[in-house]
């Protein structure tokens, strides 16, 4: 019955703390929102784990009843978390998206004023890339390296080409 309750706890708090860090490190691998280091969601899965795991233990041990109450309360907050930071990422992103394509509409009127600047190009050919336009960017980045043939821009335009 012990060595059960100890596995149970331990399963339990181990999928709970992995929930926990994959929900923190969405923010950088689907959102591009800066990372969050691996060793900070380690460390809060750590403390999660730790805390789940002795808590699960003490409720199965002294009142198993409650025992499915309490996971069913755990598994709630996890998702109420989800949901509140799945939505604070996309408010970012929507963000960041509006920004950037400010960023094109300014870089297009200073493009229109000196269309020899092969920097504005550059810049643009970024945004475009970074706002999921391959096919702009990749014509920006044929104007950069046309206008300045450096290497930089010939690998640039060698790395969007692939």
């Amino acid at each position: 019955m012990l060595i059960g309750t100890i596995f149970y706890a331990g399963a339990f708090a181990a999928a709970y703390a992995w929930a926990l860090t994959w929900i923190l490190e969405r923010r950088d691998r689907k959102y591009g929102q800066g990372a969050v280091s691996s060793a900070d969601a380690l460390g809060a899965g750590l403390y999660v784990f730790a805390f789940v795991f002795f808590s699960n233990l003490l409720i199965v041990s002294t009142k198993p009843a409650y025992a499915g109450l309490y996971a069913g309360a755990l598994i709630t907050a996890l998702a109420g978390f989800c949901l509140y930071k799945e939505s604070v990422y996309k408010v970012r992103a929507r963000r960041v998206r509006h920004r950037r394509r400010a960023e094109v509409r300014l870089l297009e009127k200073y493009i229109s004023k000196d269309p020899g600047n092969a920097s504005y190009y550059e810049r643009l050919s970024e945004v475009y890339e970074n706002l999921g336009d391959k096919k702009k960017a990749l014509e920006t980045a044929r104007m950069a390296a046309k206008l300045e043939p450096t290497v930089r821009n010939h690998w640039r335009l060698k790395g969007l080409e692939d």
